[in-house]
């Protein structure tokens, strides 16, 4: 060979094409804006009724992770809205961290809905019932035990007055007139003639 003559190079490659990371790219950023819009839909619609019944502390802690979930869904879109672009040098780090965000965003959607599934509801709040019967309008908290009679009990919460229970009651059902929930024990404007 003469120095006129370049020798073959066989350790040269052809440059290598950016169309496969971009073709994952395009198929990233695809496939998290369908499952991330999807998901807001899901939680949009029955969200608020799932969480009604929970404790307050437990809706606050499934809103935040649903909140931070769907920040990271989201940030996991813009790395793959960014390499899937035609004019953009796709890098393996940027998939890298597309897959990373969305992971984790899943992960923290999933173990929300979980927690609001599993999560106890919480105590319902006793109702006030006021009663008027034979001897007058007596108000508390009402159970239907022992038979034949409703209990009424006093509320520590209620303000002291003439129809608010002061101790435990029984008032036989047959006496009773009628039955109403309030929210206070208050009197009526007027009080009904107690029976003779």
């Amino acid at each position: 060979m003469t120095e006129d003559q370049a020798a073959p190079d066989s350790r040269t490659d052809p440059a290598p094409s950016a169309e496969g990371p971009r073709t994952q790219a395009a198929a990233w950023r695809s496939g998290l804006t369908a499952v991330t819009a999807l998901l807001a839909a899901a939680l949009i619609v029955r969200g608020p009724d799932d969480l009604a019944d929970l404790h307050w502390i437990v809706q606050v802690v499934v809103a935040a992770l649903l909140l931070a979930g769907f920040a990271l869904l989201v940030r996991a879109i813009l790395p793959a809205v960014a390499a899937a672009a035609p004019s953009a040098e796709p890098e393996a780090r940027d998939l890298a961290r597309t897959r990373r965000y969305a992971v984790t965003g899943l992960g923290l959607v999933g173990v929300a809905v979980l927690g609001g599934w599993l999560a106890p509801a919480a105590p319902a709040s006793s109702s006030l019932i006021q009663l008027t019967y034979d001897h007058g309008i007596i108000c508390g908290l009402v159970s239907l035990e022992p038979d034949g009679y409703v209990t009424v009990l006093p509320d520590p919460g209620q303000p002291e007055n003439r129809i608010t229970a002061k101790a435990r009651t029984l008032v036989p059902i047959s006496s009773i007139h009628g039955m109403t929930e309030v929210g206070v024990c208050e009197p009526p404007a007027t009080l009904p003639t107690p029976a003779p």
